[in-house]
Parts: C-alpha cells; sequence; structure tokens
C-alpha cells in the first residue's frame, strides 16, 4: 500500500522549512497569501492530508470521538441502535459521529475500504462497528487500526475480528417463530424475507457471512427440520423492503393455487407483515383463520395491524446499553481494558398478538 504523503514531502517539495508549511496550511502566522497559496496548491497536488491527531495534539488535545461505522441505516431498527448508542456515549462526553456506506455501484470494497481508511486516520478512541452489507476489505482496515493500538466493538452480527462484540442472536428469533407455528400444528410453513438482490440461494445461505438473512433462515430451517415440515422454494418470499416488499409478497402468494399456498408464514420485518397481511385480507384471505402470521422486531406497528401481529422481538435498548458498557470499560483503564476479547449474545422473545391459530381444518 502507497505509504500517504507527509508534511516533509510537501516542505521539500516547495524548498521550504516544515514550520513554514504547517503555518500556511493552518492559516496562522505572517506568510503571505502568494505563498499560501502556493503550500496549498502542491499539498493537493500530493494529495497530502492533515492527520487530524496531529493536529489535536497540537492544541493540547487529546482524542475523545468515537466513531459509528455502519453498512445500514434505515427507517427502522438498525438507525434507532445508532441513535441510542450516539446518545449514551454523548452523555459521557464524547463526540459521536456517524458514518455509513453504500452497498450499489462501483468497486464497493475500495469505497468501504477508503471511507474506513480516512476514518482510522483521524485515530478516534474506538470504532463501534455493525457487519451487515460491510465489504471484507473493510476489516483488513480495522486491523490495521487495531495493530495501532485502537479499540473497536462490534454489535449486531458477528465481526471478523478479536474484539467485543455485541450479538444479537437472529438464529434464534428465526428458530423461535417457525417453532412458535409449527407448534399450532402448521407443517406448511413459509418464511418471507425482505433483501436488495439475492434469491433463494442467497436466502438459504448462500450469501456473506455477516448477513442477517443467513442465520434467521438457519434457525427456521432448523426448526422445520425438527418437525419434518417441507422446505419449498415457492414458499420463501424474498422481496424488497418494507411496505412495497410486503406488497410484492401478497402478490406471489395469491399466484400460487390455494391448495398450494403455506398456512403460517414467518415475514422477517414487521412493516413487511403488514403490507402483506393488508394485501390479503382485501383478496378475502382471512389472519389467523386462514393463514397465520408472525413478524420480526416487534416493532409499536404490530398493535395496529388490522389483525394484531405476533412478532418476536429485537431488544433494541439492551443492544446499545451493551455495546456502550462494553466499549467504556475497553477505554477506561480499568480491569477490562486489557483484557481478551468478550462476546454478549442476546435473544429476543416471542410477543403473542392474535395473527397466529391452528391450521384451517384442524380439530
Amino acid at each position: 500500500m502507497r505509504k500517504p504523503p507527509t508534511l516533509q514531502d510537501v516542505a521539500g517539495a516547495l524548498g521550504m522549512h516544515k514550520s513554514t508549511v504547517s503555518l500556511a496550511l493552518s492559516g496562522k502566522g505572517t506568510i503571505s497569501a502568494e505563498t499560501r497559496r502556493r503550500v496549498v496548491s502542491v499539498a493537493r497536488e500530493l494529495g497530502y492530508e492533515p492527520d487530524p491527531l496531529a493536529q489535536r495534539l497540537a492544541h493540547g488535545q487529546g482524542s475523545s470521538m468515537v466513531c459509528i461505522f455502519s453498512g445500514v441505516l434505515d427507517v427502522g431498527l438498525a438507525t434507532e441502535k445508532i441513535l441510542l448508542i450516539q446518545r449514551a456515549l454523548a452523555a459521557h462526553g464524547l463526540e459521536v459521529p456517524i458514518y455509513t456506506c453504500h452497498d450499489g455501484g462501483g468497486d464497493v470494497g475500495e469505497s468501504q475500504a477508503t471511507q474506513v481508511r480516512q476514518l482510522c486516520r483521524q485515530r478516534p478512541k474506538a470504532v463501534i462497528c455493525s457487519a451487515p452489507r460491510i465489504h471484507h476489505a473493510v476489516f483488513a482496515e480495522l486491523r490495521d487500526y487495531q495493530d495501532r493500538g485502537g479499540t473497536i466493538v462490534g454489535y449486531d452480527s458477528p465481526l471478523p475480528l478479536d474484539c467485543d462484540q455485541v450479538i444479537f442472536d437472529r438464529e434464534d428469533n428465526g428458530y423461535r417463530a417457525a417453532r412458535h407455528l409449527l407448534e399450532k400444528g402448521h407443517r406448511r410453513v413459509g418464511i418471507g424475507m425482505s433483501q436488495v438482490g439475492g434469491g433463494v440461494a442467497a436466502a438459504a445461505g448462500a450469501k456473506s457471512a455477516g448477513d442477517p438473512l443467513n442465520y434467521r433462515m438457519r434457525g427456521f430451517r432448523k426448526a422445520l427440520g425438527e418437525f419434518g415440515a417441507p422446505l419449498r422454494d415457492d414458499w420463501v418470499f424474498l422481496t424488497s423492503t418494507y411496505e412495497k416488499g410486503g406488497a410484492e409478497m401478497a402478490h406471489r402468494f395469491l399466484a400460487l393455487p390455494p391448495s398450494e399456498r403455506p398456512t403460517a408464514i414467518a415475514v422477517v420485518n414487521d412493516y413487511v407483515a403488514l403490507a402483506f397481511m393488508v394485501e390479503v385480507m382485501r383478496a378475502g384471505v382471512r389472519v389467523p383463520e386462514d393463514l397465520s402470521l408472525i413478524g420480526h422486531d416487534n416493532q409499536p406497528i404490530t398493535a395496529y395491524c388490522p389483525v394484531p401481529l405476533t412478532s418476536m422481538s429485537q431488544p433494541v435498548d439492551r443492544i446499545a446499553q451493551a455495546v456502550v458498557d462494553q466499549l467504556m470499560e475497553r477505554v477506561s483503564g480499568g480491569p477490562a481494558a486489557a483484557g481478551p476479547p468478550r462476546s454478549v449474545i442476546i435473544a429476543g422473545e416471542l410477543i403473542e398478538r392474535g395473527s397466529v391459530a391452528p391450521p384451517p381444518g384442524s380439530s
């Protein structure tokens, strides 16, 4: 990897003393406008960027910054967790900028790696990272940050790093949702998942290890296997996100002959489940008499669905607080500061409402 240019490189190219270049770039001192212009121009040509840490130290400031880096910023729980973490750390007097990355177009790996490289050049006190939709190239940058003494805390899905982690047990969520339907007597059980791109093979495990769909699908398959229930490709509904995804899922469900439809579906997003429920009920399908539904995340909307939605919870408050606790223990200089990496696993709970019943025709 090419070493980034230094202040000394800029000074050498100009034939000036390093202190003169530093004053010109900082806007301080009695440097002429022409000299300042030349310095700025050559610095840009060389690709020089001031070291934020050096600037802070020059002003007698230590790092109070903790960066949050996430591949997902949505209108749901991913953003809620980020904001809860940010708010709690800010209460400790820390500066907590949020960095997110896109996952489409161009060289995604290089784009994300460059963003994280720039983030780490600021040498924050710590980096909090959520794995989903993050390219594997990013983790090389984070390992380099660790090797230089940086602190990392991961959350949500496991990170391929030796660091403290708070893992939401999505596999258990998928398993318990499917098992609840199976225990009610259903054997024709489907699953609905929103994603960008992919197909049945992706949902069955072909995507990256950090993809939440993998874990939920693994738990779903495990429950079906325990009850000897079939997993049919046409009962795996992969759609786009939120309400649009629920409508797409309903259209695919309704296109199946009634005798070939599942009698129960676990939908891995409450908003998708809401839109799906509304669409199939408009078509004359009764919930739960004809079709049982169970959602995931237990968002407030579940209580206001046409039929209140049974859902597996995602305890965002507990997840966010565990992240904050691990980070503060690690950077505070206490007994945990130099200890081995720790993992906390947090599971959700089944919240029963009115959308699940035994299958049609059961006694």
